[in-house]
């Protein structure tokens, strides 16, 4: 429905934008040709970026309640090459990390390494998330700088025009070029920097609460992983010790016994009397 107002716009040759596009020079032109250019680049990434944070945020919690759902959380599977939310980009990277020390958590000392290796995987997923959650900000923030300095710069051009057409019999067509070019590229850069800062401001806004979210669900899962890497380790030492009692009791099963030795029994023989010596008589 504005559209055909906006060419109705357009068209009038005495008071539409397109009478003042006319009387501009090439350089003013130009300009207004580079704002007119930003301006639809600034909409585009901020409708993109709008609808990125929303995608994001909308796997990220569904995700989330699938999670809670869970037993366990290190013998889940992650394909690879699939396109994983935020969360799941986590998960799989914690996982990834716990199964380097799969089968060898005995000992607290274990689960302690093996918790840093998961720690600093967790953390390396979250800062290349955040990467992935500033991904066009950087174009609306130079939009937003620099839609005034374009303005400006049209501006200057557009009165230096002016100022060089001045002369003592100087007419309106004279003045025209600079004055049109100085008001519609400063019009231009308005209309680029504003939609821009409120646009930027918002989506702002929105990476900031998902960054937090993202952090507290980091947190959350490296206590979990913690709990869960604890539980396997005691499991594990339990069957350590049944398996060793076992086999001892199956080396002392496989032990051949003694036979005993029967000792006979000699008779003792009392030793025979001393013989009397000679005289012995004779001394009693």
């Amino acid at each position: 429905m504005n559209l055909p107002v906006l060419a109705m716009v357009l068209a009038d040759t005495e008071k539409g934008a397109l009478w003042y596009f006319k009387q501009m020079d090439s350089a003013g032109l130009a300009v207004a040709g580079v704002l007119v250019i930003c301006s639809f680049i600034g909409w585009g990434a901020m409708i993109q970026k709008w609808s990125d944070v929303q995608e994001l945020r909308r796997r990220n919690h569904l995700f989330d309640r699938r999670l809670r759902d869970q037993n366990s959380v290190v013998g889940l599977n992650f394909p690879g090459g699939t396109n994983l939310s935020p969360y799941e980009f986590l998960v799989s990277e914690a996982v990834a990390a716990v199964q380097r020390h799969k089968g060898r958590l005995v000992r607290p000392s274990d689960v302690r390494m093996c918790m840093g290796h998961v720690e600093n995987a967790i953390q390396r997923a979250v800062s290349r998330t955040m990467v992935k959650y500033e991904d066009k900000m950087v174009l609306l923030s130079s939009l937003v700088s620099g839609g005034p300095f374009l303005g400006l710069l049209g501006t200057v051009w557009g009165v230096m025009v002016t100022f060089g057409a001045l002369t003592e019999k100087a007419s309106i067509a004279q003045l025209a070029p600079g004055v049109c070019g100085a008001l519609v590229t400063t019009t231009l850069g308005l209309l680029v920097a504003i939609p821009a800062t409120f646009g930027y401001n918002y989506l702002l806004t929105q990476v900031k609460i998902m960054s937090t979210e993202l952090e507290n669900f980091a947190s959350t899962l490296a206590d979990r992983v913690e709990l869960e890497l604890e539980g396997e380790a005691r499991s594990n030492f339990e069957q350590q010790q049944q398996t060793e009692a076992l086999r001892r009791a199956a080396a002392v099963a496989a032990t051949p016994v003694a036979t005993p030795v029967v000792i006979a029994e000699v008779p003792v023989v009392p030793p025979a009397p001393p013989a009397a010596l000679p005289g012995w008589e004779d001394a009693q």
